[in-house]
């Protein structure tokens, strides 16, 4: 019988592994097919990029870099998430943003963070927002339901934030570095001698 239940264990474990990568895996399909889509006629840009994203995820509210930077300067009731993965965050990331995995199921990211929220506004960002408006488009009503104030992804992401020379971090400090997705993406990059794969030692 207690094999049998272990059993069970074992198995509800891998399933929630197995579905874990799924998410993960899709997150990164959509990622892809924005780069290989045609972006509708319009050239590839940044500024392309965040209009296609404000059209593509219409249910979620977005922000500008500068207004993220507003708040950062005058609230305290403020928490960030950075929707990428931890090498993107150990290059760099935004002061005071709290990393979470893009595969993260909706219950798991509220179980954990679901008591902080209450009387705040919750910011979520990635490179350029794709990852990030996924990750508030699946958590928002739970955020709500807990008294955030406002859940907003960042149009734009680390990438608009790095391109207007904006505040970045790393463990070691202070960074002008960022990691630049791919080679793809990291066109959009306006500082192209700022990126880096992995951080600097």
């Amino acid at each position: 019988m207690q094999k049998n239940a272990a059993r069970t264990t074992a198995a509800k474990g891998n399933d929630r592994r197995v579905i874990a990568f799924l998410f993960g895996l899709i997150a990164s399909l959509i990622v892809s097919l924005y780069a290989i889509m045609p972006l509708r006629a319009e050239v590839f840009n940044l500024p392309t990029v965040k209009s296609q994203v404000l059209r593509d995820y219409k249910d979620v509210s977005h922000m500008e870099t500068g207004e993220l930077a507003e708040m950062m300067a005058v609230k305290n009731d403020l928490l960030i998430f950075d929707v990428r993965e931890e090498n993107e965050f150990k290059v760099s990331h935004i002061p005071g943003a709290i990393r979470i995995s893009p595969s993260s199921w909706g219950w798991t990211f509220l179980r954990e963070y679901g008591d902080k929220v209450k009387g705040k506004t919750v910011v979520f960002y990635c490179s350029v927002g794709v990852r990030s408006s996924i990750m508030a488009a699946r958590v928002q009503d739970g955020l709500t339901e807990r008294g955030a104030l406002k859940v907003k992804n960042l149009n734009g992401g680390i990438f608009a934030w790095h391109n207007e020379n904006r505040s970045l971090i790393n463990r070691n400090g202070n960074t002008s570095f960022v990691h630049p997705y791919d080679k793809h993406w990291g066109s959009l990059l306006s500082h192209q001698d700022q990126t880096r794969m992995s951080p600097i030692k």
